[in-house]
């Protein structure tokens, strides 16, 4: 169902974003913002998925809050996408003579990879 690949793609996310901050020299606020929404995604996706499996029948309560809370997510992930996007490949995609340095490659790919995959849970 769409929470699986919701709670799948929060992992994804959470893991990439954690080997791309442990590889910085330096950490930003956003990052702590980033790592939260995450992680706040993770525990909603869980909590979903699980009322999903155990419940019998659809209360419009549960619809409701689960729709409010889906869209408060949407609004997070755009700030996941601006934070982690940066300027064109990420704020640490630094161009040295034309090359890319391998380490600084590498950071570029895993932040856009939680780049990318934001855009795909909006």
């Amino acid at each position: 169902t769409v929470r699986i690949v919701q709670f799948v793609s929060a992992v994804i996310s959470i893991l990439l974003y954690i080997v791309y901050v442990v590889r910085q020299a330096t950490t930003s606020s956003g990052d702590g913002a980033v790592l939260g929404i995450l992680a706040g995604d993770i525990v909603f996706a869980a909590i979903a998925l699980a009322k999903a499996c155990i419940a019998k029948r659809k209360v419009a309560a549960w619809v409701l809050l689960f729709l409010i809370i889906d869209l408060l997510f949407v609004a997070a992930y755009i700030g996941v996408a601006v934070l982690t996007g940066g300027d064109v490949m990420g704020s640490s995609c630094r161009f040295l003579g034309g090359e890319v340095q391998a380490s600084i490659s590498t950071n570029c790919n895993l932040e856009m990879g939680v780049f990318s995959l934001a855009i795909i849970n909006m």
